[in-house]
């Protein structure tokens, strides 16, 4: 059996989830999405060992299906045995004001970091707050963590605080980067660049809004994962959203466009293969 990764086609709006596969049938778990999402993953889990679930960041169409599950019977549904995640300390972020717009500051930290730290102790002796350098090894598969939550990146802060990790199998390399942002996506390139090549990539949140070019350029991808409905993955470059430039460097959010835009650099990168949930759940051999 080789490495599978199996991307999860959305029940909910929209979401990120993965499953990987090993030679030894064991799984790694990505996300998972929402509650309507859970099914689905439970199909392709299939009542399978699951030897990692790494959680990318604290927001809700990412972890809030693993957190119903929690609350629901501590994750009977599921055999785990590691969660690894670093979100930002709630109690530490929470005092701070000096930042580009404090109402969309608190909005975010208050979205799902506390209640995530109600349900930590329901997983406690399987959590693994995930420091940035670290590696661990599943059966075949690698997985060096690259980039973790980074104090002061607080105009767009759970986004930024996703991990990016790179999943390694004797044949392919994959780097998932969450739904990290233009900031985050800058530290990553300074400290990491000779860290980000791969053969195949997540696309950053779901496509748009997301790290620079130079990113993907020193990534260099043969392949693209794109966690995106169709409505997203056609979405323009300057979405209705988006219009209001103004408001965005107000608060901080800038160089911030759809779909469109991402599209294009992978077009001038010359990736000419790409995996995207709009066609469904997608299958890749690792």
């Amino acid at each position: 059996m080789q490495t599978t990764l199996y991307m999860l086609t959305e029940t909910s709006k929209f979401m990120m989830s993965f499953v990987i596969v090993t030679e030894q049938n064991n799984c790694i778990v990505v996300d998972g999405g929402r509650p309507l999402d859970m099914p689905l993953l439970k199909e392709y889990i299939g009542g399978r060992h699951i030897s990692a679930w790494i959680l990318t960041h604290a927001h809700g169409d990412h972890i809030s299906g693993f957190m119903d599950e929690m609350e629901q019977n501590n994750g009977a549904d599921f055999d785990i045995e590691r969660i690894y995640y670093h979100f930002p300390d709630y109690d530490e972020w929470i005092k701070h004001e000096d930042v580009p717009d404090l109402t969309y500051f608190r909005k975010e930290l208050d979205g799902f970091l506390p209640k995530f730290k109600e349900l930590e102790p329901r997983f406690a002796d399987k959590a693994h707050i995930v420091e940035q350098g670290e590696s661990i090894r599943i059966d075949e598969v690698t997985i060096d963590f690259i980039y973790t939550t980074h104090n002061g990146l607080y105009a767009n802060p759970m986004n930024d605080s996703s991990l990016v990790f790179k999943l390694t199998t004797p044949r392919k390399t994959v780097l998932f980067l969450g739904d990290l942002g233009p900031d985050g996506g800058d530290i990553l390139y300074n400290e990491s660049r000779h860290l980000l090549k791969a053969d195949i990539v997540q696309m950053a949140h779901h496509g748009h809004m997301n790290v620079s070019m130079e990113v993907y350029a020193a990534i260099e991808p043969k392949a693209c994962l794109w966690c995106a409905p169709q409505w997203l993955y056609d979405e323009p470059e300057v979405p209705k959203y988006l219009a209001d430039r103004e408001k965005l460097r107000r608060m901080g959010r800038i160089r911030m466009y759809g779909q469109a835009v991402t599209r294009r650099w992978m077009e001038q990168l010359g990736v000419t293969t790409h995996y995207v949930t709009a066609n469904g759940t997608q299958t890749v051999l690792l």
